[in-house]
C-alpha cells in the first residue's frame, strides 16, 4: 500500500480545523461552567436578600 501524499495546504487546513474545534469546546464549557457559578451566586444572594428582611421583620410568617 502506497502513502498518499498531503499537499502543503491540507496540514495547514487540518491543523485550523483542530484548532477551532478545541476552541469551541472550551468555549463551550466556560458557558457552562459561568453558568453554573452564576446560578450559585444568585442562589445566595437571594438567600442573603430574604435573611435580612427576616431579620429586619419586612417578611413574616405564622409557622
Amino acid at each position: 500500500m502506497s502513502e498518499i501524499e498531503l499537499t502543503e495546504r491540507e496540514p495547514l487546513v487540518a491543523r485550523k480545523a483542530a484548532k477551532l474545534a478545541v476552541e469551541e469546546m472550551t468555549n463551550e464549557i466556560c458557558r457552562q461552567v459561568g453558568k453554573s457559578v452564576l446560578t450559585r451566586i444568585f442562589v445566595w444572594v437571594g438567600a442573603v436578600a430574604v435573611g435580612i428582611a427576616v431579620a429586619k421583620g419586612w417578611i413574616t410568617w405564622k409557622p
